[in-house]
């Protein structure tokens, strides 16, 4: 084999490519250096081992699923609704270059004790990330009825349900988030 030059993004990239055509499943380090063009133990060099290039593909094709549109169509959302759901959309779409990875996701985070401790990390680290754009576009919607907080719902509280509501419908595999922008709809405005 004529090892060429590589990186971390190239080599995530294949995993991506990967992911699309055979599942989460088909993700190894032989199938992936042999995508890379490069041996093996090259890979090493950038991850410990296979749990580890898992959980870093698995973290990355969330990334792409979940931020597809986000910084393409940055500012483009009239209030905080439309950004939620064009946040689904983009979603859904990138869920679609996935198929079946989401099970398959969440068959892998239940296998160790370490490495499912680890995944959980990771996701609460990017779901964090997630609810923190969410937060992002809700401040900066001058359409905000000035009483539509409270002790009770604050801003932060409000990111932070409207982020789990997106998770579980993507993960339920629900078609469309009407019912919650239609909610959030009658609280904000």
């Amino acid at each position: 084999m004529n090892p060429r030059s590589t990186s971390r993004e190239t080599i995530l990239e294949a995993c991506r490519a990967i992911v699309r055509e055979r599942g989460l499943a088909g993700v190894n380090v032989r199938s992936v250096a042999s995508a890379c063009g490069v041996a093996p133990g090259t890979l090493y060099n950038y991850f410990p081992g296979k749990d580890a290039l898992v959980l870093a593909v698995t973290a990355d094709v969330w990334s792409d699923i979940l931020s597809s549109d986000a910084k393409k169509n940055k500012g483009d959302e009239k209030d905080f609704a439309s950004h939620v759901e064009r946040a689904f959309q983009s979603a859904q779409a990138g869920m679609a270059r996935y198929p079946g990875f989401l099970p398959a996701h969440a068959l892998g985070l239940t296998k160790e004790r370490d490495q499912r401790s680890e995944g959980k990390e990771m996701m609460q680290a990017f779901i964090g990330r997630l609810e923190s754009s969410m937060l992002c576009a809700l401040e900066s919607d001058s359409g905000v009825r000035e009483d539509a907080f409270d002790d009770g719902l604050t801003k932060e509280g409000l990111a932070e349900l409207v982020t789990q509501q997106l998770i579980s419908l993507l993960v339920l595999g629900r078609g469309d988030c009407k019912a919650l922008v239609a909610m959030i709809r009658k609280v904000l405005y």
